[in-house]
């Protein structure tokens, strides 16, 4: 049990990629996973991959929004998600971006992105690259 005013932790896997540093976690959905996301600061959405929408039966709001980013420009679909965390943290429902993230790869690949709209909830967080560690603010 955490003390009032004390971060709540989450496991945080960094994996380098050539160039690029990424950071992971793990991330519970309509209680199935935890599945991988990449923390996406920069992201304006979260995003589910195609496959994990599928899996946890995610349903579709029939609107699509503009995206554009690493993976190219186009119209996707987004879904609803009542239920979800990172780690223990319990997030807000809210509404996520369905994209094709492609097949896995060596390092277990992106099966989602944690962007900027799920944690400015938060107010701040740390991301501790050392000790592997994402500290979130207690509520």
């Amino acid at each position: 049990m955490t003390s009032p005013g004390a971060a709540q932790e989450v496991p945080l896997r960094v994996v380098d990629q050539g160039d690029r540093t990424l950071a992971f976690v793990p991330v519970s959905i309509e209680d199935e996973g935890p599945f991988m996301f990449a923390l996406d600061t920069g992201a304006s959405a979260s995003v589910v991959d195609e496959a994990v929408a599928d899996q946890v039966g995610l349903e579709l709001t029939g609107e699509r929004r503009a995206v554009s980013g690493i993976l190219g420009t186009g119209q996707v679909p987004v879904a609803r998600v009542d239920q979800w965390k990172v780690g223990h943290v319990r997030l807000d429902p809210g509404e996520v971006t369905i994209i094709d993230l492609g097949p896995p790869r060596e390092s277990g690949g992106i099966q989602g992105l944690l962007g900027s709209d799920v944690l400015s909830d938060f107010g701040s967080i740390t991301v501790d690259y050392d000790d592997g560690v994402l500290k979130i603010p207690a509520p």
